[in-house]
């Protein structure tokens, strides 16, 4: 007679092919989840930055009298936005800070995982007035670890003679 079913030795080697793939699935799933989280916490240290570089751009775009009175040291600008405040934009404790009273109080722009060691504006003698803005900085997030950032960006004043 007999008997239909399956042996213990190939209901043991089911379980263990049905283990392996689940271990394989699990291990890809968490390492997809890993990535998204960085990816996530990427885009908001680039996030911050943009939204830095693209303030001070669209202000000194339109702006008018470069260097107003901080062109003495490297890592501060100033100048007249199109609302007639004199903003200054400067490094301060490793983070880049905005004012619109003309430097009497500052407010931070960058957030604290980012830490700018350097941020120089250069001007070039040139007839239409022009900044170059150079960043160098770390982001240390526990998520993506460190990462080290280089920007470089000019900006031009759009109307001439301002």
């Amino acid at each position: 007679m007999k008997q239909k079913g399956f042996t213990l030795i190939e209901i043991i080697v089911a379980i263990g092919i049905f283990t392996a793939v689940i271990t394989m699935a699990l291990a890809t799933f968490l390492n997809i989840s890993n990535i998204q989280r960085k990816a996530g916490a990427l885009r908001a240290v680039n996030d911050n930055l943009n939204f830095a570089l693209e303030l001070m751009s669209r202000e000194m775009r339109s702006g008018k009298n470069y260097c107003f009175f901080a062109c003495s040291t490297p890592d501060a600008f100033g100048f007249t936005n199109s609302q007639n405040e004199n903003v200054v934009y400067r490094l301060h404790q490793n983070s880049i800070e905005r004012s619109s009273n003309g430097g009497i109080s500052f407010l931070r722009l960058t957030s604290p995982e980012i830490k700018i060691d350097n941020l120089e504006f250069i001007f070039p003698a040139s007839l239409q007035p022009r900044v170059t803005i150079v960043l160098n900085g770390l982001v240390s997030n526990p998520k993506i670890g460190e990462l080290t950032l280089n920007i470089q960006t000019t900006i031009s004043q759009r109307k001439l003679g301002q």
